[in-house]
């Protein structure tokens, strides 16, 4: 009952999302698209010499990402979003490596998931795809062995820390100038990112499983598998806890950023989820880009928060999902995440 249901609410949100950010693009998409298909005198439109169709759709995808990292309000939520995003992505990773899933079920397909999120919103693919995947395994009578290794667990955590949030980090940076041919490319390979650095995961972990562990000593199988699972368990309690932690530095972080730059903060959110309705006047089109790129941006933050509640409310409760609810003004939509997967963990038999 649960797969159905959060696929219906899971399409619901997911088409008032795209209908949001498509109506907003509206009046900047069509002619950056034309300049990125018919015009690439006038807009750098070359940047895989595969195909010229592909260069077009990375134009325009880079000048999308562009808007919002360009813009003052557009920079802290892109970066509140790019934390969100790899906190969304090792919970995928970490679900799709229990033993019991990753062997037979789809959840291990969280790379493919993880790519398609970073082209068309993680909370649609969240919320569409892998939600009602995971209700539908979880659900089924046959029962699965939820164990996972604390090695696959620090691969995993490590790998999306240095291969997807430091990446983000540089390419949200001041150090990156503005529409530099650099800023260009590292946004170009920022798209892929999630499926290239999945086998930094299994580098990883195999260095820590070289480190070794207290229990390598025991010798009784049944015992040592049971210390193996709980310290796989306790792995990915500090991995939630750890997570939960840099995105409130993220989140608080981008408040005070903004605040120091005098910024009236309710104010720009209404203006942006005003747009593009009602307008500045006189804005140019690189403003309306940025303005406009800042506001889709907001929307998907807003889809992160939603999602994030509704996976809670269905899994643990309507109470629960109201405190993930109430706790995320407080600390943000990734750490209200993290910690309620910290405390979901603590739920999970062995």
């Amino acid at each position: 009952m649960k797969v159905v249901t959060t696929l219906v609410v899971g399409i619901l949100l997911s088409a008032c999302t795209a209908y949001t950010t498509i109506r907003g693009l509206r009046p900047w998409a069509p002619k950056v698209l034309d300049m990125c298909f018919h015009h690439p005198d006038q807009i750098r439109a070359n940047f895989t010499n595969v195909s010229t169709t592909l260069d077009s759709l990375v134009c325009f995808y880079v000048k999308y990402h562009q808007q919002a990292l360009h813009d003052i309000i557009g920079a802290p939520l892109k970066r509140i979003n790019m934390m969100t995003f790899a906190t969304v992505y090792v919970l995928m990773a970490l679900e799709g490596s229990r033993k019991g899933f990753k062997s037979s079920t789809l959840l291990i397909s969280f790379p493919v998931l993880g790519l398609l999120a970073n082209l068309i919103g993680m909370p649609i693919v969240f919320l569409i795809i892998w939600v009602p995947l995971y209700f539908h395994y979880w659900e089924s009578p046959k029962k699965m062995d939820l164990s996972i290794t604390m090695p696959q667990v620090y691969g995993i955590l490590l790998g999306i820390l240095l291969g997807y949030v430091l990446p983000s980090a540089l390419i949200s940076s001041p150090y990156i100038a503005n529409n530099s041919m650099l800023e260009g490319d590292l946004l170009c390979i920022w798209q892929v990112l999630p499926i290239l650095i999945v086998p930094l995961f299994g580098h990883i972990e195999r260095l820590f499983a070289k480190m070794g562990s207290s229990v390598d000593g025991v010798e009784q199988a049944d015992l040592k598998k049971r210390l193996t699972d709980v310290q796989g368990k306790d792995a990915c309690e500090r991995t939630y806890l750890l997570l939960g932690v840099l995105n409130m530095l993220v989140w608080y972080g981008s408040y005070l950023m903004v605040a120091h730059q005098g910024i009236h903060l309710k104010d720009s959110l209404l203006l942006l989820l005003n747009a593009p309705g009602q307008l500045p006047a006189g804005l140019n089109f690189t403003e309306l880009g940025q303005l406009l790129g800042a506001r889709t941006i907001l929307v998907e933050c807003i889809a992160f928060i939603v999602s994030f509640v509704l996976w809670a409310t269905f899994q643990s409760g309507l109470l629960v999902g109201l405190l993930v609810a109430v706790a995320t003004p407080l600390m943000g939509p990734g750490a209200a995440l993290a910690f309620y997967s910290y405390y979901r963990e603590g739920q999970i038999p062995l």
